[in-house]
């Protein structure tokens, strides 16, 4: 008999209901869980979320940036192939002076012909000029004076018999 009242219908039925009372309680309670972890994926997904739309915007900036500077950069090759272009340009046209400035002294200091053409490599048309040229300028020789009409200089004047 005891067998029989522990398996009786109010028993089976009282038992069941308390089983089925400790799952709902349960699931209930993992439900609210699984609320709480979901609403913590989700919070943490829209500060990722966030923090990805910044590095984005921050990666364009610096994007932008390198693009101008390689813009300045070639610029600045340019300017300096160009600079680089006109020192050498310089240098040749620095050495002609040189050798003027060099030969006007030379004059200064009473060198001849011979000695300017050599030192100086000068053609003997060009150290011819720069020896008059230095002998007017002291007042070693004199100037011409200018004649206003070039025309009745190198026409022959003809006597009328």
């Amino acid at each position: 008999m005891a067998m029989e009242s522990l398996l009786s219908t109010p028993v089976i039925v009282g038992v069941s209901t308390f089983v089925v009372l400790v799952l709902i309680i349960g699931l209930i309670r993992l439900k609210g869980q699984f609320s709480k972890q979901s609403a913590h994926q989700r919070q943490q997904y829209r500060a990722l979320e966030k923090e990805l739309q910044k590095a984005n915007k921050q990666l364009l900036e610096v994007r932008s940036v390198v693009v101008g500077l390689g813009q300045q950069v070639g610029e600045q090759k340019d300017i300096i192939q160009h600079l680089n272009e006109r020192i050498a340009e310089l240098e040749h046209a620095d050495n002609d002076g040189r050798l003027y400035t060099r030969a006007s002294k030379m004059v200064q200091l009473g060198a001849g012909l011979h000695e300017l053409i050599e030192e100086c490599e000068l053609p003997k048309a060009e150290a011819e000029l720069m020896m008059s040229l230095q002998k007017k300028l002291a007042g070693q020789e004199k100037i011409p004076p200018l004649e206003t009409n070039p025309d009745k200089a190198s026409k022959p004047v003809r006597k009328r018999s």
